[in-house]
């Protein structure tokens, strides 16, 4: 004991406190290095196979959930082929369905239907080049040459885009082939894709009449493999070196993990690429080391998990087999070289030592810090606490350095949180005007209330701004009390709903203030157990302005659809698109729907004269607007009409035309009345030259000099004078 009374005081906790924080940091490192060196290589065999068998059963799992949609669609499809809700050989309608279906499932390329008859075609396309969707169709109408057609929001057809140059037979294909020949949903093998010209491999389903004896057809949806599920293989955590691969059988590459092409050329044919073939080693490798020790891909019925040597280096391998009950009989395989587990392994490890050794220094380095301040006047800070708790908010201990380092950091803590407390006084007051500012100046009636509908406090009332009330409000009133029975009997409802579910509740009501109509939005929010915040908007005026816009709207519906002129909207590009029913009246259309629909290019099929409509579009872009702009056009049934045209151009923002909009009127009884009138002023002219001749003889005629010759005349002899 003499000996420790030699020691400064404050040693012995320092001493302490550094040895202990030394001793236990050593202890660990110590420990965790010789753990993980003696147990480091046992973890890489039970590593290696846990990783192997977590790698192919995801593989597999996503082989399940990527292959199962294909058959669900086939068979919502086929049962639409049997009831008649698609049209498979007539392509009338049907594609709203197949539209919807490739919205949701966009690992599909194409689904489809074909028809026993006569190989007529049926399906939605997913663009290989901007991934928008198709219909596509073929028949007896379009000659069974494949049509396609763009599609609008609704999956309704709208524009022909294009056309096949090579006739198409549903029943020659071999998705159609595989499902008619196994009575049942089945799957092709991997195919080059008529349309997209990828590799693709198909779901299809024989479809028949509801006696179940004849076949309607066949009902199909396309998958690309290198497009989606190689994807998926390329994010699973391998290592760096490590692959995944999924064979058939044949030992065809059906997708891997790496970037090579999965189909390869051999001349003018295009086949898929066998996985012994691969351009990777370790693909390869694998491949030939599985078809020797099971004697080909087909003798491999279960999984396994094997190793083999790759230039030295030991592959982890495991093969998984993978059945859909629907065909498919493909090979799972993860192939993992041992290098990748030991030199993760041997990085922990370092990383594990070099971890331990920056904290050892960092250990002794605080227990050095802590142990040098040990004292701390703990009676000083104890009054200011107390100064403090009656109301004093102005305390500060000195933060003076002591041996204790708890103290002098207890010291800084509560000069701290003395002036947070304090600012936070003060915020607290600044926020409480600014609340009341704010809340004095919301338009809204505000009321705090119990469950039971007793007023607890009122904001607002007769005071606030557009919000007259059917009485005053005071508190320890009732909800029946300020509102009639049924709206009493409503706010009530929505209280305790608004207790039960904890949720905001908004619902709107009518009453009658002072012999006007007031309209209001209530909004009732949940505060405490059993209290809640009423707040109550007058939406009066914007109740009169909705009712005003939703006249102005039927008002203008009314004069278009009743309009006696033809008004229109069209694009720059030649389509309309809006008519009223006058235009297409006269133009000879049933109804503008129909007008709009037959009508793709107004330049050609409306205009007699193309050029005009370019002199038309010339004028609005220059101009603006056009008046009194006249043309002849064709009707429907081929009768040409004059029409008088007044429009303008609609921009937007930047000074783009976005359309073109007017009025057009039939003046072709105008310009025959025209016609008639002129050819009345050239009949009127010639009649006025006749009686002008006439009148010029009858003056030459009744003139002395025309009598007197004629006398003389009269007095020759005939005779005499030619003899």
């Amino acid at each position: 004991m003499s000996r420790f009374s030699r020691l400064p005081t404050s040693l012995p906790l320092r001493i302490l406190l550094i040895l202990l924080g030394v001793g236990q940091i050593v202890g660990t490192v110590g420990l965790v290095g010789y753990l993980s060196f003696r147990n480091g290589q046992k973890a890489v065999n039970d590593l290696a196979s846990q990783l192997r068998h977590e790698l192919t059963v995801r593989i597999q799992q996503e082989l399940e959930s990527y292959f199962a949609t294909p058959h669900e669609i086939n068979r919502l499809n086929a049962n639409a082929f049997t009831q008649g809700l698609m049209d498979v050989p007539g392509a009338a309608y049907g594609e709203s369905q197949l539209y919807q279906q490739m919205k949701i499932a966009d690992t599909l390329a194409l689904v489809y239907c074909g028809s026993a008859q006569r190989g007529e075609f049926f399906g939605i396309l997913r663009s290989p080049t901007d991934g928008s969707l198709e219909l596509t169709y073929s028949n007896q109408s379009t000659g069974f040459l494949r049509q396609f057609y763009s599609l609008d929001v609704q999956g309704q057809r709208t524009f022909f885009l294009r056309e096949a140059d090579t006739r198409y037979d549903s029943r020659q294909r071999p998705w159609y082939k595989a499902a008619a020949a196994a009575q049942k949903p089945a799957w092709t093998d991997v195919y080059i894709a008529f349309t997209t010209r990828l590799p693709n491999i198909t779901a299809s389903l024989p479809v028949y009449d509801r006696s179940g004896r004849n076949l309607l057809g066949v009902c199909a949806a396309d998958v690309v493999l290198p497009e989606e599920f190689r994807t998926f293989l390329q994010q699973l955590e391998i290592g760096e070196s490590g692959q995944a691969f999924v064979v058939d059988r044949k030992g065809n590459l059906i997708s891997n993990s790496t970037n090579e092409p999965l189909m390869r050329e051999d001349g003018d044919e295009v086949r898929p690429l066998l996985a012994s073939e691969s351009e990777d080693v370790l693909v390869q490798k694998t491949a030939n080391f599985l078809a020797d020790r099971f004697d080909g891909f087909e003798q491999i019925e279960r999984s396994q998990q094997l190793t083999f040597d790759v230039k030295g280096d030991t592959q982890f391998l495991e093969v998984l087999p993978f059945q859909d009950g629907f065909g498919l009989d493909w090979l799972i395989v993860v192939v993992v070289p041992e290098s990748e587990f030991m030199a993760q392994i041997n990085t922990n490890t370092r990383n594990t030592v070099l971890l331990c050794l920056a904290a050892l220094a960092t250990a002794i380095a605080i227990s050095v810090l802590t142990a040098r301040w040990i004292t701390r006047p703990i009676l000083e800070t104890a009054k200011a606490s107390n100064r403090l708790a009656t109301g004093d908010l102005n305390q500060q201990v000195d933060p003076s350095p002591t041996p204790i380092t708890e103290i002098n950091a207890l010291a800084t803590s509560f000069n701290t949180m003395s002036a947070q407390l304090k600012a936070s006084f003060e915020a607290l007051r600044h926020s409480e005007a600014t609340n009341r500012a704010i809340v004095d100046t919301i338009p809204d009636l505000m009321i705090l209330a119990k469950g039971n509908g007793t007023y607890l406090d009122i904001i607002g009332g007769d005071d606030a701004p557009g919000h007259p009330t059917l009485q005053p409000l005071l508190p320890g009133q009732t909800v029946q009390d300020s509102l009639p029975p049924d709206l009493a009997q409503k706010r009530l409802y929505y209280m305790q709903q608004a207790l039960k579910t904890g949720q905001l509740q908004v619902y709107e009501q009518h009453l009658q203030v002072d012999g006007q109509s007031q309209d209001e939005e209530v909004r009732i929010l949940v505060m405490s157990e059993d209290e809640v915040l009423i707040m109550v908007r007058n939406i009066t005026a914007r109740k009169r302005a909705e009712a005003a816009l939703r006249i102005a709207e039927e008002n203008y519906r009314s004069i278009f659809e009743n309009a006696l002129e033809g008004i229109f909207q069209s694009s720059p590009d030649g389509r309309f698109i809006n008519v009223n029913p006058a235009l297409a009246q006269i133009y000879g259309y049933d109804s503008p729907e129909e007008m709009i629909q037959n009508i793709e290019n107004i330049s050609e099929q409306l205009y007699v004269d193309p050029a005009q409509r370019q002199q038309f579009k010339i004028l609005l872009k220059t101009q603006d607007a056009v008046q009194d702009f006249e043309y002849r056009c064709f009707c429907k049934d081929g009768s040409i009409i004059w029409t008088q045209i007044d429009a303008r151009a609609v921009r937007d923002d930047e000074g783009h035309i976005l359309f073109y909009e007017g009025i057009v009127q039939d003046i072709s009884e105008r310009k025959q009345r025209e016609a008639k009138l002129r050819q009345q002023l050239e009949d009127l002219k010639i009649e006025i030259d006749q009686q002008k001749r006439e009148h010029e003889v009858a003056t030459l005629t009744s003139s002395s000099y025309f009598q007197e010759v004629q006398q003389e005349i009269e007095t020759v002899n005939i005779d005499e004078f030619w003899s």
